[in-house]
């Protein structure tokens, strides 16, 4: 069954797939494996450390990704 996902890229992470936002259709897929699709894309995002927050929460990449979620590829943050 396929999941169309929206994705959203922020800070570098948007820098190398050349755009803030997407949706793409997948099989059922877990977090890991939405990486794995996505670094075959954008193999810039292999030497990219990031966290994946689905419906505006981090989750591991061993979580499973629900149909329509919301997904965001978040950068690390510098903090002060």
């Amino acid at each position: 069954m396929n999941h169309e996902l929206h994705i959203k890229y922020f800070g570098q992470i948007a820098e190398i797939t050349g755009k803030s936002f997407e949706i793409i259709s997948v099989d059922a897929i877990s977090i890991a494996q939405l990486v794995n699709h996505l670094t075959e894309f954008y193999p810039g995002l292999r030497d990219q450390e990031f966290k994946v927050a689905v419906d505006h929460q981090i989750k591991d990449r061993a979580s499973q990704i629900t149909q329509d979620a919301e997904i965001a590829l978040l950068p690390p943050f510098a903090g002060g």
